[in-house]
């Protein structure tokens, strides 16, 4: 509970410091040979780096059958899971699972 708080507290704290430096950006004169941020200062890293990179928007759809679906985006028999997600949670600290369908029973 306590390091719960303290991860909100650092990350209300990040946020904020991200906030005031897209302001203080906003403020400050281009000069020359100078290249100010234009991009987001809370941009998501990409999650996506394998599957269909020419696409738009990558859309599986798929009938609902039973099965293990990735939400990772990192299995090689993707749609289908085949446990890279616990690599990467091991690797990034992250808890992302799959995506269980079971059957009629």
């Amino acid at each position: 509970r306590r390091s719960q708080k303290m991860l909100s507290r650092i990350s209300l704290s990040l946020v904020v410091l991200a906030a005031a430096a897209e302001l203080s950006s906003a403020f400050v004169p281009a000069t020359a040979g100078v290249a100010l941020r234009t991009t987001p200062a809370l941009r998501m890293a990409k999650i996506n780096n394998d599957q269909d990179q020419e696409a738009d928007k990558v859309v599986d759809k798929v009938k609902p059958e039973a099965g293990v679906y990735c939400r990772c985006w990192k299995s090689k028999t993707f749609p289908k899971c085949d446990g890279a997600h616990n690599k990467h949670n091991e690797a990034e600290g992250d808890n992302v699972g799959p995506l269980i369908i079971a059957g009629d029973k």
